[in-house]
Parts: C-alpha cells; structure tokens; sequence
C-alpha cells in the first residue's frame, strides 16, 4: 500500500479505511474492535450499520421459524381431520 495517509499526508498508509476504504497511515488510524478507519465519523457510521444489520437478524430468522411452525400445525390439523373422517388408508376414524 504505497499511497500516503489521507489525513497527515506525510506517512505512508498502511491501513484502509473500513467503512469509506480511504488509506490510513498507523498513528492517524482511528482503531476500535471492528478494525481501523479514517477518523471518529467512519468508525460511528460503521458502527451503527453493523448495529442495524444486526437488529434486522432476528427478524429475519424469526420470520422463517413462525413460517415452519404454522405449517407444522396446519399438517397436523389436517392429518387429524382427515383421520377423524376416516380419509387415512387403513384407517377408520371416530367410528
């Protein structure tokens, strides 16, 4: 990485930016557990997506298992149904 720090502009990057990938030189990097950035603004702006993406995770997977539960109860209602009115082969129902 041979371009020089977007914010001194006198050090050779040796970062990019996480959020806006402009390159950083080591003692300008902004660093927080997600990696480094630019500056406070890129690492706030990073943190909030990943905050919001995971806020959306659940609902997502939520989603999918309410699905799986309400077709897991509409088979066996019908399965019950079907035996009670003796629609199975091989078996006769309430009689």
């Amino acid at each position: 990485m041979e371009k020089q720090c977007v914010v001194c502009h006198l050090r050779p990057s040796l970062f990019r930016c996480i959020q806006c990938h402009k390159p950083v030189c080591d003692e300008c990097a902004f660093k927080t557990e997600h990696g480094a950035f630019c500056g406070r603004n890129c690492a706030t702006a990073y943190r909030d997506f990943k905050k919001a993406q995971a806020a959306d995770a659940p609902k997502k997977s939520g989603g999918l298992l309410k699905a799986i539960i309400v077709f897991i109860v509409v088979v066996a209602i019908a399965a019950a149904v079907a035996y009670k009115m003796g629609l199975l082969p091989g078996m006769s129902g309430g009689q």
